[in-house]
């Protein structure tokens, strides 16, 4: 009895809830505000506590749970496995949840598993040297334009500018734009027709663009694989795998909000590797997002430029 009531102390102290120490049906509640339920023999979102990360992300009381990241749980055990996997991985979780109007897909982003009061935790600008060598090399760039191609920083920038408007004319079109806009930013560099800022910022939004290409890629294999037609979107919760070293890790480890479009890290040895999961759909929109942002910016400076 001594023992047990140390270890609901403890509890008590580090300011978890005691009904949902031990309960797998409520792992990490203290931090996602979900709890679950079996029912019929259907793992279901029992309870969404008011306030709590959960409650943000509109989970309702009554969702079926089909999957929480890589995982298809139908037991509260392998609920809690995939929340403690995330918690201890520092991922976020997704949830696909159905209802009557469809599936519905919840993020808890990795700030969910911080301090107090969900505080995120410490992230480092430099990865450490661990991380460092892990990481897979990133792709080797496009070769420059021959030297009677006349380029300019304004004729690169215009030139990225209108990827998006390539897409259009569907994925090869657009690959083969955005290897030329490469080939410009390329061009620059070697003749030094513009400063190293300019050229690293420019070499982002390009790469970028390479980061779209790979998840519309991985879109065309989810339709191909589910038999979607082109007329029609693809889910966003919607997973396609890639595996250590492939061009999605290289992206993956090279823009860190990426991260939270995986829903599994691949797993295994050399030989018998499992592949991860990551939401192409959300990465091609995000990295869209993130080169519009960034070539505006280079845009307003070469405009107030002197």
């Amino acid at each position: 009895m001594a023992r047990i009531a140390g270890v609901m102390g403890v509890v008590a102290v580090l300011g978890i809830p005691a009904a949902f120490a031990a309960n797998p049906c409520d792992e990490g509640r203290e931090r996602t505000g979900i709890g679950v339920a079996v029912r019929d023999g259907v793992l279901v979102v029992d309870a969404v506590d008011a306030g709590s990360a959960g409650a943000t992300t509109s989970a309702r009381a009554g969702d079926l749970v089909l999957q929480v990241n890589g995982v298809v749980p139908r037991s509260c055990a392998e609920y809690a496995r995939a929340v403690r996997d995330a918690r201890d991985g520092d991922k976020a979780l997704l949830l696909l949840v159905g209802r009557a109007d469809g599936e519905v897909a919840l993020a808890l982003g990795r700030r969910t598993w911080g301090g107090p009061g969900g505080a995120p935790a410490a992230v480092a600008i430099l990865p450490t040297p661990a991380v460092a060598a892990r990481r897979p090399p990133l792709p080797e760039a496009p070769p420059p334009f021959p030297p009677d191609v006349a380029v300019s920083v304004d004729s690169v920038v215009t030139d990225l500018g209108a990827l998006v408007g390539q897409t259009r004319a569907g994925l090869g079109r657009y690959r083969e734009a955005v290897t030329n806009a490469r080939r410009g930013v390329e061009t620059l560099a070697v003749r030094k027709d513009a400063t190293p800022e300019t050229i690293t910022t420019l070499r982002r939004v390009a790469r970028l663009h390479e980061v779209a290409v790979i998840a519309w890629g991985d879109m065309d294999k989810i339709r191909e694989r589910n038999g979607i037609p082109q007329r029609l979107p693809i889910p966003d919760a919607m997973t396609a795998p890639f595996f250590s070293g492939s061009p999605e890790e290289q992206a993956i480890d090279e823009f860190e909000f990426l991260r939270e479009t995986v829903a599994s890290e691949p797993s295994g040895g050399r030989f018998s590797e499992s592949s991860g999961e990551w939401r192409p759909t959300v990465a091609r929109r995000l990295a869209w997002e993130q080169a519009g942002g960034t070539l505006g910016g280079v845009a307003s400076t070469l405009a107030t430029a002197p």
